[in-house]
């Protein structure tokens, strides 16, 4: 892969800033292989790197020769199964027994190695482990280094729902290396994009304009344009953060756009049948309706929106043999959810999100739309 200065720049990686510090995230080519990116947290620590197996077949000895490098005393490693269906805390119970046996303390450091069920399992386990340790991400897919390795929310699935149990947990640093991106399959590269998407709509207009022309760039997985966009979504990501760090204001809960019934669809299908992307997609095609019932937006910018997804291979109606009224009874576990009443981010315009609620009978017209495609 490309590895010139101007994709792999670690004299100025970018900053999320907060009240209670700083941390960098690199983006770039080649960075697992960079110890310059990992010395000011690895030096003289005992370091744990959890991954999935296909994973770290390719990745791992290079991290672990990196460490070392980086100044890491001892480096071990624990290896989960793929799928979020084993993101769990009795996955997580085994992880913090694996750290006890072999004597990690709290000045120890976590490396998750993968995608974003990964970094968010990774992350909960270095949370609660001796009351937090410090960790760093090493998202290897698209929609981790744009989303879930930034801004320190971590969790696991609950039998009634996705991320119902988890903490905020900030990493120490965020290590984007684009080329893990070159063996990352399709469909899950695919499914990176939907958050991609998800930035331009509610935040920044230019980059969804600028999405709409470089999309075949992108899926091609061409250095500069993914460098670009990479890079742009999490520099939107990071401000969103360091405004609102713990989504208790209304900042931060605009980056759910389209999660509310994405995350329901996952849960349905327990996170077999439905990546995570394409979830959001089919989420956000719903979120526009529901705006456009709210007379904020209008049919062009759906026409537009299902296009790009189309255009990039993402689904835009509800998977088969899904009913609105099984979405609409999984909704009531949303984090976003109110004790009366179904909050939505919604879309005031292009590049403009906001939150409401929805009445029942509102979110089923726009669910009964998707599923059966009508424009």
């Amino acid at each position: 892969m490309n590895g010139s200065h101007a994709l792999t720049d670690l004299e100025d990686p970018l900053w999320v800033k907060l009240p209670t510090g700083r941390y960098p995230i690199y983006v770039g080519y080649g960075l697992l292989e960079k110890p310059q990116c990992f010395e000011a947290t690895l030096k003289g620590k005992k370091v744990f790197i959890l991954s999935h197996p296909e994973i770290a077949r390719i990745y791992l000895p290079s991290l672990e020769k990196t460490c070392y490098a980086a100044g890491a005393t001892e480096v071990s490693h624990a290896l989960v199964p793929s799928g979020d269906y084993h993101k769990t805390l009795e996955t997580a119970a085994n992880i913090w027994s694996a750290l006890l046996a072999q004597g990690y303390h709290r000045d120890s450091v976590l490396i998750t190695l993968g995608g974003g069920m990964i970094n968010d399992l990774g992350g909960f386990c270095a949370a609660c482990y001796l009351r937090g340790i410090k960790v760093i991400h090493c998202p290897t897919t698209l929609l981790a280094q744009v989303d879930a390795a930034i801004g320190g929310k971590t969790g696991v699935n609950h039998v009634l729902g996705k991320n119902l149990i988890g903490a905020f947990h900030q990493p120490q640093t965020v290590v984007a290396d684009l080329s893990t991106l070159s063996t990352l399959p399709q469909r899950e590269f695919i499914s990176g994009l939907a958050e991609l998407i998800k930035y331009g709509l509610t935040l920044d207009p230019p980059f969804f304009n600028w999405l709409e022309s470089h999309i075949i760039e992108i899926m091609q997985r061409q250095p500069d344009a993914l460098n670009h966009a990479v890079k742009q979504a999490c520099q939107l990501k990071a401000a969103i953060v360091a405004s609102d760090e713990k989504e208790e204001g209304q900042q931060r809960i605009v980056l759910n756009f389209g999660h509310t019934v994405a995350h329901a669809l996952e849960s349905i299908l327990d996170y077999k049948q439905c990546l995570h992307g394409e979830a959001v997609a089919i989420g956000m095609i719903v979120a526009i309706r529901l705006s456009m019932e709210h007379n904020t937006v209008d049919g062009q910018l759906l026409e537009r929106v299902m296009s790009l997804l189309k255009t990039a291979g993402l689904p835009t109606t509800l998977p088969p043999g899904i009913t609105p009224a099984e979405i609409l009874a999984k909704m009531k576990y949303d984090k976003k959810h109110g004790a009366t009443k179904l909050n939505w981010v919604l879309l005031k315009a292009l590049g403009q999100a906001f939150t409401t609620h929805a009445t029942a009978s509102h979110v089923i017209q726009a669910l009964t739309a998707t599923r059966v495609g009508t424009p």
